[in-house]
């Protein structure tokens, strides 16, 4: 087995895991008196692992290290149901012990190309740098049925190399407007978590972690391949055909 598989039997164990190593990680950081720079996703799976994480280690996770930056955010207003910040506002941060200025939100109701460009700066001013690029500890990110990864979709895989490393995507079929962290600087990241759970994801997880036929046509395929070391922390349902 891939050594950088990390398969448990429900969703729950799969955040779980995912919550120790947050909590590892922090601890280590503390060490070092440093921060702990984490990028966020939104969605259903992240949404388990905030309100684990909220009821069971809002005590044991050093929160005063950890600084929270997004992956990607829709161009709506926090308050707005399709926000990945208030998603994770209501079940994370609302109900643990860290500081706003630990803060980083993508500000999805400003006009997106100027938020692009700010969150841009925000990352090259708030991060240490690697190679040029600002450099996160962990960037945790999800997958959707049809391959995408942050807001990068299949049908725009120019966001993979794009020179921009915030950039504006336009989701294929609500033609909703996004904002997200590129190829570039995720595959900067020290380390990358995907998180997936569910059998709809198993399909194109088989293909991806397997170089099979049409791989290339997903884009977390390319951040697989080109980041070291991507894990993948997943639920027995997701691995079921690998």
């Amino acid at each position: 087995m891939n050594q950088n598989l990390h398969i448990y039997e429900t969703p729950e164990d799969t955040a779980r895991a995912v919550a120790n190593l947050i909590q590892e990680k922090a601890k280590e950081k503390i060490k070092q008196s440093l921060p702990l720079n984490i990028a966020l996703s939104g969605g259903s799976t992240p949404k388990l692992l905030f309100n684990l994480m909220a009821n069971e280690y809002a005590d044991t996770i050093p929160w005063h290290f950890v600084r929270l930056f997004w992956v990607d955010e829709r161009c709506v207003p926090p308050t707005n149901i399709d926000s990945n910040y208030g998603m994770t506002y209501e079940h994370l941060l609302k109900n643990v012990p860290i500081h706003d200025a630990n803060i980083f939100p993508i500000q999805g109701e400003i006009d997106p190309k100027i938020e692009a460009r700010r969150y841009q700066n925000t990352l090259e001013t708030q991060l240490p740098s690697r190679n040029g690029l600002p450099k996160f500890d962990l960037i945790l990110l999800g997958m959707g049925d049809d391959g995408h990864t942050a807001s990068i979709f299949p049908n725009d895989l120019s966001l993979i190399d794009s020179d921009q490393f915030v950039a504006v995507s336009v989701h294929p079929v609500s033609n909703q407007k996004r904002i997200t962290l590129t190829g570039h600087i995720i595959n900067q990241a020290d380390e990358v978590i995907f998180l997936i759970t569910g059998s709809s994801k198993a399909d194109i997880l088989k293909q991806i972690i397997h170089r099979e036929p049409e791989f290339e046509n997903y884009p977390a395929s390319y951040i697989h391949a080109r980041t070291y070391p991507a894990h993948f922390y997943l639920d027995r349902t997701a691995a079921e055909k690998l």
